[in-house]
């Protein structure tokens, strides 16, 4: 589009771009602009244009002039603009609505957007608290938050920008949400060791840039310092200042991220209420198992490092020959428990044994058959909540009616869908089934329900809290 010493007439506004920021290009470019449309070598039609002119605007394109549509226009504008000039401009002028415009073109890249949001001044008011910083807001949902897809309403609403910093990707927006007004979302239906300010989610977002990262550290908030603890991307060297502010609740969290480095565990091991911790929870290579093997624990300790989910086929072989009744129960729970070992446990016909094994979730169809046929409530239980459990049995277990079964199939993803449905209805169970993701996929591809939950959004970082 070659608008230099072309005469522009401009029909209507612009739709994504303000129209005086695209008449100011214009004239930057050495177009000039008229009044009149006869006078033009170049037509743009703009948003609003009435359906009288438009029919007038083509006849004339039939006679020479050149006609764009606002589409056309806004698309070069974004691809040609002189950003630096712009930034430098909007820098000397502080033209707040300037930059607000600028944030609404869906055509910048993200990285020119995070430019130029950079430049926003919040006036040390809240991020909803007035329709500009609303506006701005919605901006970055919209460009940056995937929940848009499935929910148009939360770009507008103020859980938007939290969940925007839970899961983005994009390090320059990291910093500077880290900058913007602190928000913080309702504790009310938090999960337990849920970050509930934006600035708690960017401490634990693995993707902050490490400069931030250490921007929390200097500034020492204790809430923030837990969720930093949690970074899976943290280095060693804030692995190890955080460890050596001996704060409890901070190196349980280094704990919980497995972010403490080995030459550690002696130190936390001499600590009754971190080594519990450790114990449940550390990521247990030959290395460390051997080391805590070592280390004269109790038959308490033995228990709760038989609930450590990283245990292999061989630490639990181990853990069995120490013959601790409660960690046995932990061990056939585990999925990486041999089949021979749950079979020797299943010909004990211990009922306790039992239904720690119908927790299992890495049984063959055998076992799962072995369990339902001895026709035990608390044993059904256990396999209603199993979500490997075969279908066809929690058809089974459904077939029996009874209330705690009911409720557990309610909450099973496995479940199959029309037993969910029946149950849905219920409204002892209806509740319980809207939380369940099987049956949310299921309406949201079949029924066009769209999912409006305000509760936290998991990420794959996240399933370490």
């Amino acid at each position: 589009m070659n608008i230099k010493n072309k005469k522009i007439y401009f029909s209507g506004r612009g739709e994504k771009i303000d129209k005086e920021e695209l008449l100011k290009y214009f004239i930057q470019n050495e177009a000039i602009i008229v009044e009149n449309v006869t006078e033009s070598d170049i037509i743009i039609q703009g948003y609003m244009t009435s359906t009288y002119d438009e029919d007038k605007f083509y006849l004339l394109s039939k006679e020479g002039k050149e006609l764009f549509t606002i589409e056309e226009v806004e698309k070069e504008f974004s691809k040609n603009l002189d950003i630096n000039s712009i930034l430098m401009a909007i820098k000397i002028s502080k033209e707040k609505q300037r930059i607000i415009n600028l944030l609404k073109n869906r055509y910048f890249s993200d990285e020119i957007f995070v430019k130029i949001l950079k430049y926003y001044d919040w006036e040390n008011t809240g991020i909803y608290d007035n329709d500009e910083n609303r506006d701005v807001a919605t901006a970055i949902t919209q460009r940056f938050c995937s929940l848009v897809e499935s929910n148009h309403n939360i770009q507008h609403s103020p859980i938007g920008i939290y969940y925007t910093a839970l899961e983005t990707t994009n390090e320059k927006l990291l910093e500077v949400i880290y900058n913007m007004p602190d928000y913080s979302i309702s504790d009310k239906n938090a999960q337990e060791n849920q970050p509930l300010t934006l600035k708690e989610v960017v401490a634990l977002n693995p993707n902050t840039p490490k400069p931030v990262l250490m921007q929390i550290f200097k500034d020492n908030k204790n809430e923030e310092l837990k969720f930093l603890a949690q970074n899976q991307s943290l280095n060693k060297f804030l692995k190890t200042k955080l460890f050596e502010l001996e704060d409890i609740t901070i190196t349980k969290s280094l704990i919980l991220a497995n972010n403490i480095e080995l030459e550690k565990i002696d130190t936390i091991l001499k600590n009754s209420e971190l080594k519990i911790e450790l114990l449940k929870h550390i990521i247990l290579d030959e290395t460390i198992f051997n080391k805590l093997l070592i280390s004269n624990l109790s038959d308490v300790e033995y228990i709760y490092l038989s609930s450590n989910p990283t245990l292999n086929s061989n630490q639990i072989e181990q853990l069995f020959e120490k013959q601790i009744e409660n960690a046995n129960i932990n061990l056939l729970k585990n999925p990486n428990c041999s089949e021979e070992k749950i079979k020797e446990f299943l010909a004990l016909n211990d009922k306790i044994y039992n239904i720690a094994i119908a927790h299992n979730e890495n049984l063959s169809s055998s076992i799962f058959e072995q369990l339902i046929s001895q026709d035990d409530i608390d044993i059904n239980l256990s396999l209603g909540y199993n979500q490997a459990t075969p279908k066809e049995i929690l058809t089974q277990l459904y077939s029996k009616n009874i209330h705690e079964l009911n409720e557990a199939l309610s909450q099973n993803i496995n479940t199959p869908i029309h037993i969910l449905m029946q149950l849905q209805v219920d409204t002892r169970y209806n509740t319980l089934v809207s939380n369940n993701q099987t049956y949310k996929e299921f309406s949201k591809n079949n029924l066009g329900i769209i999912e409006n939950n305000n509760n936290f959004k998991r990420n794959t970082y996240m399933d370490t809290i």
